[in-house]
């Protein structure tokens, strides 16, 4: 019955071995720059006046839920839901969720329009565009008899606080970490790489056998091209792509470097270009894809929060997903690599059963029994409470597991949450669609892009 309510809701809402590294882990301090500590004192103690939650356990309340994510999050987040309402039969929730492409415009469509729902799955770089001022989010803090704050360490709900104010609580914690498809390689005989240059040479070994590529980067709302020639030469250089005065670290050239390395994974087969992407699926995820499924393309850049669907589909053939090494420049002053919220849950302003909301928003980052459920479709959870309820199962094993793991024991860098705007996505993606189509040299275009983000960062600080 779950199975094909999910169907039918989907139809009508939103269409291991490690490698040791180093580096300087940041303050998540972004979301308070600007302003000073008397101003973010006061402006907490404004906004974290109680809510009255006397009567949440009594009184008749319909809330919305909405997320993004894929098939398994689904399943499990409906299961959830079911659970909440059993347990709190005067609370209904009416689910609205589907894919990640179209979904943060949705979103930004509806929150200015006032439409959005009550509880919502909200992306690490929302907080800087939606709440500029920390009050576009209810102040989490104002339900402390209903939401288990003392489960969360300080630096993890630092990640949500906007000039002080708690907008939103991370779910988990995640970066991108490389897997490949254990399978495909042990078939054509290739060693996983474990450095740049082994995972440069393995283009050559997989061109061997027609339509076989080693690895996968693509230009959707991910850009894990450009998020990867970013970790490449925040190793070389040393420096940070976007500091944290939320500036652009690179210079010119250091951009057109970037571009060449990308250019040399294309021109050593290690990947396929934009138009050999776009001609097989147009922009279906590549989890969904031919390519994947069948083997043929055997790497993928992924959050440690997301990349159960692709362990999950490549199971589903018999084939076997493996997490590879975080690669590194020898010597590298900067690990290059990222650590972020992987996803996190707020309340909006305009909802009208708030005490209901964030019972809601507490059952699904604290109870243990949700947890369960649950799982790491989400990521390996922040919360102590949930974590502890998965201690023992197997969900703490597998893909998801292994690349939070790595990602927090590497030292990673705090992402910028300027990294992740949409605007900043859009001059990645045109550069190394650009690149990749021969529309231009590296010089010219890195020059271009160069500009277009002095200019994009500039506008999205304000």
């Amino acid at each position: 019955m779950k199975k094909a309510l999910a169907i039918a809701m989907s139809t009508c809402l939103l269409a291991t071995s490690m490698v040791g590294c180093g580096g300087n882990i940041k303050p998540a301090a972004a979301d308070n720059a600007g302003a000073t500590a008397s101003e973010t004192a006061s402006e907490t103690a404004t906004a974290s006046e109680a809510v009255d939650t006397s009567s949440v356990l009594t009184d008749n309340a319909e809330i919305r839920f909405c997320w993004w994510g894929g098939d398994d999050r689904h399943t499990a987040t409906l299961e959830a839901i079911d659970l909440f309402q059993e347990k709190y039969p005067n609370i209904k929730v009416k689910a609205e969720y589907g894919g990640w492409d179209g979904h943060a415009e949705k979103i930004t469509t509806q929150m200015t329009g006032g439409t959005a729902a009550d509880v919502l799955q909200v992306n690490y770089d929302w907080l800087s565009r939606l709440s500029k001022d920390g009050t576009g989010f209810m102040n989490l803090e104002s339900f402390s008899d209903l939401i288990k704050l003392d489960n969360f360490e300080e630096e993890d709900l630092a990640f949500g606080r906007r000039k002080g104010i708690l907008n939103a609580i991370p779910v988990s914690t995640t970066g991108r970490s490389i897997y490949f498809n254990k399978t495909t390689y042990d078939q054509l005989g290739v060693t996983i790489p474990t450095t740049w240059e082994e995972l440069i040479a393995t283009g050559e070994a997989f061109s061997k056998t027609a339509g076989y590529y080693p690895f996968d980067l693509d230009t959707g709302n991910g850009f894990p091209a450009w998020y990867l020639c970013v970790v490449y030469m925040q190793q070389k250089t040393g420096k940070d792509f976007i500091t944290e005065d939320g500036q652009i670290g690179f210079t010119q050239e250091e951009i057109q470097e970037a571009l060449e390395f990308f250019k040399t994974l294309e021109d050593n087969k290690v990947i396929r270009t934009q138009e050999q992407r776009a001609n097989e699926a147009g922009t279906t995820p590549l989890y969904q894809t031919p390519s994947w499924l069948d083997g043929k393309v055997a790497g993928v850049l992924e959050w440690s929060s997301s990349i159960g669907k692709y362990e999950s589909a490549l199971a589903e053939k018999g084939q076997e997903l493996a997490i590879g090494n975080l690669l590194s420049i020898e010597g590298a002053t900067n690990v290059g690599w990222f650590k972020k919220p992987s996803l996190m849950y707020a309340i909006t302003p305009t909802t009208k059963a708030p005490a209901a909301s964030a019972l809601f928003l507490d059952f699904m980052l604290n109870d243990q029994d949700a947890a369960k459920i649950l799982g790491t479709t989400r990521g390996i959870p922040s919360s102590k409470s949930a974590s502890e309820a998965l201690e023992g199962t197997d969900e703490l094993k597998g893909a998801a597991y292994e690349g939070t793991k790595q990602i927090n024991e590497c030292g990673a860098n705090v992402m910028s949450p300027y990294f992740e705007n949409a605007l900043m996505k859009e001059v990645y993606n045109e550069a190394i669609q650009s690149l990749s189509y021969g529309q231009g040299t590296t010089e010219e275009i890195a020059a271009n892009m160069y500009s277009q983000l002095q200019d994009t960062l500039a506008n999205v600080r304000q």
